[in-house]
């Protein structure tokens, strides 16, 4: 995604009515900066096909959920200005008053773009529905936008998946999906905003066929006025996975479409039409109502365009047999599509995961493709932003931030300057974060499986308390034994569970032969209620050497559910807990899923 500058509308951006807080010195300005946003986003904050990030001049735009009601949220526009100052401001109704709208993940989400004169647009929280569409009443102004959904064309429309993108001429450009439910099909549909005339108007139906349902993915305006767009094909009406990734060029000035390839197609396009229009085609056996957990599917694509050429498509893809979603890249050779797997879920193993969140940029000679890595961990996920950079064939990954508790998802924008601004949200922790990536600095030599240690925690050894034996001073039930901790399973099926007349309880894993040991984690706790009441709270970690017993970390108040001690290679054959206070709960018992001894690596 890269944005465009138009003249007078950084100064236009640059109004500041309520300045919430400035940024605190940057880092290196050859490495990746990370600035959280000073408000607190709601958990509906997430989606795939969004695109809730306009970069223009020095000004930064981010929408956003936040919480209103049971159920419902208000929609929320924050500027970061070129000194680092924040304002925000919501989005009103004709009465004054902040709009809200139910929440609906992966449906109800924002999109905006910021026209050459300044204005912003709004298009949020359709998903079958008629238009939810606001404008500011000032340039860059973030508190002044209205609901004006009575000018778009179309009234009474059900209105899904707006994706948004600036024009090369000051203009704006929307993709969004029409319900044709009477005649058994999902559109996607072109709009055209004109600032002269301040009007949307219906520009071209995109691609249409009974039976099949579009799903918008991303539009990019090169320089010269085409309109670049990407989407998938589900069933109709609709489907969690899709299929046929398909690209498409649209040229205003003309009103023709055509493929990869250069060759003119019929408009609507058909999932059926000849030529180079999809990129990822059916595998055998695969069909639009291939519907299983486990079948072939795409699910969320964005593109890198440079020169008024397609770079390369990033997308999700599952093979046949797996739940686990692969990124790839997808490129055109001149004569046919190339697929390149960036990431393969399958030989990282553990668990891990992508989240529907990726992107792509190019500048210079460097493509960046951008996705979020999920890896389970007791109960929840704990996620990472990975960015797969490349300037020929070969790949190298850099972790975005640190792993974070929960999913995040992400878009990123292309500055002036060449450098990347990432929009990172945690739904579940409730922020939004502003970063930098810039060109510049030496070009990391990493690997993703490098990026996967880091969300684990460690350097990969083996976990030697999965071979070892445990035992313990107690236990609650016959089902709660001390060799549930050690299973490698995270569930409150497979606990050790101590007495509750074990005051002080002691919980022991011991193994064949003495290794030097980089780590010992400890993950407690239950998935009902507080977990800070159910975790440790005061214990000791000590490993046996050829000395004996020897404390390597201690506890005192924890709330934590995972810990870890650092055993900085002390050569042992045992780990065990000493507990001095098993928790906080009511019911004073010992609660613990996992032990892990990870050995240290040469």
């Amino acid at each position: 995604m890269t944005p465009r500058t138009w003249a007078g509308v950084a100064a236009a951006a640059a109004v500041t009515l309520s300045v919430l807080a400035a940024p605190a010195a940057g880092a290196d300005p050859a490495s990746p900066s990370l600035e959280t946003v000073p408000v607190t986003v709601d958990a509906s904050n997430q989606s795939g096909w969004w695109n809730p990030l306009a970069v223009v001049g020095g000004t930064t735009y981010f929408a956003y959920n936040v919480t209103a009601n049971t159920g419902r949220h208000q929609v929320h526009l924050a500027a970061r200005a070129a000194d680092g100052a924040w304002t925000t401001g919501c989005l009103r109704t004709s009465a004054g008053a902040c709009a809200d709208f139910l929440d609906d993940n992966g449906h109800n989400q924002p999109s905006i773009v910021v026209d050459g004169s300044g204005q912003i647009h709004a298009f949020v929280s359709m998903h079958h529905e008629p238009w939810h569409y606001f404008r500011s009443t000032v340039a860059g102004d973030v508190t002044s936008l209205v609901d004006v959904s009575a000018e778009m064309p179309d009234q009474g429309a059900a209105i899904s998946y707006p994706v948004t993108a600036p024009g090369a001429n000051g203009d704006a450009w929307l993709m969004v999906r029409v319900g044709a439910d009477p005649q058994g099909r999902r559109d996607g549909v072109l709009y055209h905003y004109t600032p002269a005339t301040g009007t949307w108007t219906r520009e071209a139906v995109i691609a249409s066929a009974v039976g099949y349902s579009f799903y918008a993915d991303d539009l990019t305006v090169d320089d010269s006025g085409r309109v670049h767009i990407l989407w998938e094909w589900g069933p109709w009406p609709a489907g969690p996975y899709r299929h046929l990734g398909s690209y498409v060029v649209y040229d205003p000035a003309t009103k023709v479409f055509r493929d990869v390839a250069g060759t003119a197609l019929t408009a609507p396009v058909r999932p059926t039409d000849p030529g180079a229009t999809v990129w990822r085609t059916f595998a055998p056996g695969e069909t639009v109502n291939t519907v299983s957990p486990d079948a072939p599917a795409v699910q969320t694509a964005k593109m890198a365009i440079a020169g008024g050429q397609l770079v390369g498509v990033s997308y999700r893809y599952a093979e046949q047999g797996s739940t686990a979603f692969d990124v790839h890249w997808a490129t055109w050779s001149g004569t046919g599509w190339t697929d390149q797997t960036l990431i393969d879920t399958h030989a990282l193993g553990g668990g891990i995961d992508t989240i529907a969140a990726v992107d792509a940029t190019r500048s210079g000679s460097e493509t960046r493709v951008y996705a979020v890595l999920s890896m389970p961990d007791c109960g929840t996920a704990r996620s990472q932003v990975v960015m797969l950079s490349s300037t020929g064939s070969a790949w190298s990954a850099t972790a975005i931030g640190a792993p974070v508790s929960g999913q995040q998802r992400l878009r990123a924008a292309t500055a002036a300057d060449g450098g990347d601004v990432l929009y990172l949200s945690a739904p579940e922790k409730g922020t939004l974060t502003y970063g930098r990536v810039p060109r510049t600095g030496t070009t990391s030599t990493a690997t993703v499986a490098d990026v996967v240690a880091g969300i684990r925690g460690d350097s990969g050894g083996q976990n030697l308390a999965r071979t070892g034996t445990a035992t313990a001073t107690s236990q609650l039930r016959a089902d709660t034994g001390p060799e549930r901790a050690i299973d490698g399973v995270c569930t409150d099926a497979s606990r050790w569970i101590s007495s509750t007349t074990d005051a002080h309880p002691v919980y022991t894993v011991a193994w064949a032969q003495a290794q030097p040991l980089e780590l010992v984690r400890v993950r407690s706790g239950y998935s009902v209620g507080d977990p800070a009441l159910s975790v440790l709270r005061d214990f000791r970690v000590e490993v046996r050497t050829a000395a004996g017993w020897t404390p390597i970390g201690s506890f005192t108040g924890n709330t934590a559910t995972t810990v870890t001690a650092n055993a900085g290679g002390a050569t042992a054959d045992a780990v065990r807990l000493v507990i001095q206070t098993p928790s906080a709960s009511t019911t004073n018992v010992a609660r613990v899923y996992e032990v892990e001894a990870i050995a240290a690596t040469p």
